[in-house]
């Protein structure tokens, strides 16, 4: 019955009682104050409830409009990469069906096979691009669920995943039973993406060397993934976690995605993530994960 009464709690009647809680009080105590002076005090908590309220109301308010703005954020990169990215797979189509149908006889062989080739690898391309679009979007509707989870043998896993899968063979170095509280599914795909990432500026060079670690900070668990790779200049670094920017705009190895993805993984955790880098200098990837408390 008391469970029924509190789901239909007025809005206004919690927000008063929020405002009174961080004021400290219930209700006023009775005295022997004459009446005016009661009603001064009256007035005065109700004046103060009511202060309490407007900045209760304009946090919510706040908070309510970052999200918004984000939203619209990722909605306009989302647009850009509807009408542009997926479209210049299409043209590419276009325009090498068009040259294949204007071959003479004699040339058709050799050269419709090269055009075929490229037909072939931009619709790879395009079908890698719509994968990549619906795991971001499934990410974004995701729920965490938490347990312990050993993120130095999960790293060690998607570093050996990736000497047979991608390019380079680094020196990879993972801290010891690193043990971080949060959502395994979720973690692995974050895992991936920063160190496909770290593998994919990095892995080809001599010398190379990815490291997965985690360090103290303010009393938090950070972890990072860290490489001695080209880096970047920090004046870029805005761009790395909004979905489908690039660092750099002749990359054409990736969507711009997978950062993003990383950051929307952090955030649905409570955590956040950051980057420092140099050029010439590597690049550090560091990422908390809210309210856990393993290490």
């Amino acid at each position: 019955m008391e469970n029924d009464q509190e789901k239909n709690v007025n809005p206004d009647t919690e927000l008063r009682r929020r405002a009174e809680k961080q004021l400290g009080w219930t209700a006023l105590p009775l005295s022997s104050k004459s009446l005016k002076e009661e009603d001064q005090a009256r007035l005065l908590h109700e004046l103060q409830v009511h202060q309490v309220e407007l900045e209760l109301q304009n946090a919510e308010l706040r908070e309510a409009r970052d999200e918004l703005e984000a939203a619209n954020v990722e909605l306009e990169a989302f647009n850009f990469s509807v009408s542009h990215e997926l479209r210049c797979p299409l043209t590419i189509i276009n325009c090498y069906c068009q040259q294949i149908e204007g071959l003479d006889g004699d040339q058709l062989n050799e050269q419709s096979l090269e055009l075929v080739r490229e037909i072939y690898e931009s619709t790879v391309r395009m079908s890698q691009l719509i994968d990549a679009l619906l795991k971001y979007s499934k990410i974004t509707k995701a729920h965490v669920f938490r347990q312990p989870v050993d993120l130095s043998n999960m790293a060690q896993g998607i570093a050996a995943a990736l000497v047979h899968t991608a390019a380079g063979r680094p020196d990879f170095k993972t801290f010891p039973g690193v043990v971080a509280d949060g959502d395994p599914v979720l973690l692995r795909s974050l895992l991936e993406n920063l160190i496909g990432n770290a593998w994919k500026y990095a892995g080809h060079l001599k010398g190379a060397t990815i490291e997965f670690g985690v360090d103290k900070a303010d009393g938090s668990t950070v972890y990072f993934v860290r490489d001695n790779g080209p880096g970047f200049d920090m004046v870029y670094a805005d761009r790395l976690f909004i979905p489908f920017l690039r660092l750099n705009k002749s990359d054409s190895g990736g969507f711009g995605i997978g950062l993003a993805t990383a950051a929307k993984i952090v955030k649905l955790h409570g955590g956040r993530i950051w980057v420092k880098s140099a050029p010439d200098q590597g690049a550090t990837f560091f990422f908390t994960l809210g309210q856990e408390n393993y290490c």
